[in-house]
């Protein structure tokens, strides 16, 4: 239980960074600096301080004008930062705490909120792309009311990577596989092929090689994350919707073998957009490279472990090095060029229905095309600088598309949820639901960041930029959706599509960034 003025939260069972991230407003990554933390893992009755922001100290931020600006008090903001006095330096980062206690003490809530049934052992699941809480909820035999509850959840939205707690009560996990809810026993089929873990698997080159998908071997086998480990016994389920049941011998065979190569991080990516690129899962990348959490840095060397099933053959069938004299997806590893089209299909470049995979006159077009709307050099080949933007642009394409769910949502200072979002909240919020680590910002911090884009080259998903209260001084940005059309949060009418250059937000309009 905490004073209305505390500046702690006191961890409870059940708590995770990110359900006190979605709890309080805030992201992972400011509560692990705040408190310094270099690992996800909690211990319960663990002292936390909540970020409501790190603010940079200016000309005339005295702590009292801090506290009223972000509604908090003078004391919290020392003991915050360990500040002996209320002198403050320009240029000085302060942790801006959010008070712990206003409002229902927080020690009653979690009373109610945390109450296990039948004492729960705790696991935990890596959410994947086209996982819902109704999906999860359905494959562990719970309810979507008990993740939200175990997990903190405020909504129905979670990210990619995101990590879930999963309540499992002793008598459910104590009864034998037959006794349990028929949707988690696909192990139970006589045709089932039943396959001894080696070294160098993960459970995508194993899907790959039984021709079953990823979701499938998870639900036939309850596994929580991608994670495997030698010896370990996986049922493969023949006979299901999908899966082509084969009869196959349960030896590691050369096709089950993984090639790998090196990926350098380049500005914009995340695990998401290069596990994506390589048709890898977030936890696979992770493991591969012995990751403990979602953070990259530019530079940074990643091994990819890849089907050899899955690269180029030379003309005698054995694999070969790309060479990079030669036109098509082995200019680079890792790249599949009828992916490349499918990508370029969906952001209306690519028109013919066909992926062939190869270059011919109408991909090259596609490609040059892109390139040219895109500010990169026109080669009609694919690189590393061109597959990316495509994959970028993907994403932000979807990101786009979705933004129409929350049209009227209200504006709410600092918000980041659907309950209420400011314009930079909004940008937050979005990004992440797309699988952009992004942390926090101000629209004038975004403005910052990123490649600066001319008016005449704006893309779907690029941020535009507005000066309101003071000429040259960033205030509000919004997505550009096309058609000369941009989305934000405005106080006036909530999430809303506003033209870009006429009315009242043409005359404010400063510049545009990608920042993805």
């Amino acid at each position: 239980m905490a004073h209305a003025d505390s500046i702690y939260y006191h961890v409870s069972a059940g708590d995770t960074l990110w359900g006190l991230s979605v709890k309080f407003g805030t992201t992972v990554d400011n509560i692990k600096r705040a408190n310094h933390l270099t690992t996800d893992s909690l211990s319960v009755n663990q002292l936390l301080i909540i970020p409501k922001a790190f603010h940079t100290v200016g000309t005339g931020d005295y702590l009292t004008v801090l506290a009223k600006k972000y509604g908090t008090t003078v004391e919290g903001i020392k003991l915050a930062n360990n500040l002996n006095s209320d002198a403050t330096f320009l240029g000085q980062t302060l942790i801006i705490p959010v008070l712990i206690g206003s409002g229902p003490t927080i020690g009653q809530a979690q009373e109610v909120i945390q109450a296990p049934p039948q004492n729960p052992t705790i696991s935990t699941y890596t959410v994947v792309s086209g996982d819902s809480l109704s999906v999860i909820a359905k494959r562990f035999g719970t309810t979507v009311e008990v993740l939200k509850s175990t997990n903190q959840l405020t909504s129905d939205f979670l990210r990619v990577g995101q990590i879930l707690s999963i309540p499992q009560t002793a008598n459910e996990v104590q009864k034998p596989v037959s006794e349990r809810p028929l949707e988690s026993v696909p192990s139970q089929e006589p045709a089932n092929v039943q396959y001894t873990v080696a070294a160098g698997d993960t459970l995508w080159g194993i899907s790959a090689k039984f021709t079953v998908s990823l979701d499938t071997l998870r639900i036939a086998n309850k596994l929580p994350n991608d994670l495997l480990h030698i010896g370990q016994t996986l049922i493969i389920p023949n006979g299901q919707a999908g899966v082509t049941a084969p009869t196959v011998s349960t030896e590691p065979t050369a096709s089950s073998n993984l090639e790998e190569t090196t990926y350098t991080v380049v500005p914009g990516d995340t695990l998401f957009s290069i596990a994506k690129r390589y048709n890898l899962t977030v936890n696979q990348l992770k493991q591969a490279n012995q990751l403990t959490s979602d953070n990259l840095h530019v530079g940074q060397l990643l091994t990819v472990q890849m089907a050899s099933a899955a690269k180029d053959t030379g003309r005698g069938g054995a694999v070969t090095a790309p060479d990079p004299a030669l036109p098509g997806p082995s200019a680079a590893p890792g790249i599949d060029l009828a992916t490349i089209q499918k990508n370029l299909q969906i952001l209306g470049y690519y028109t013919v229905p066909t992926m062939t995979g190869s270059y011919d006159a109408t991909t090259t077009q596609a490609i040059k095309t892109f390139q040219a709307d895109y500010s990169l050099p026109v080669t009609g080949t694919i690189n590393e600088a061109t597959n990316t933007a495509i994959n970028h642009a993907v994403i932000k394409k979807e990101l786009v598309t979705d933004t129409a769910k929350y049209r009227g949502v209200p504006y709410k200072w600092g918000g980041v949820t659907p309950n209420g979002f400011d314009c930079s909240g909004f940008v937050y919020y979005m990004f992440n639901q797309h699988g952009v680590n992004m942390s926090r910002n101000t629209s004038e911090g975004l403005f910052k960041t990123g490649t600066p884009i001319d008016r005449s080259h704006l893309q779907p998903g690029d941020l535009v930029f507005f000066a309101v209260n003071t000429p040259g001084t960033i205030s509000h940005v919004g997505f550009y959706l096309g058609d000369n059309q941009f989305i934000s949060a405005t106080s006036s009418n909530g999430i809303a599509i506003q033209p870009l250059d006429s009315g009242y937000w043409g005359k404010y309009y400063v510049g545009a960034k990608r920042v993805y």
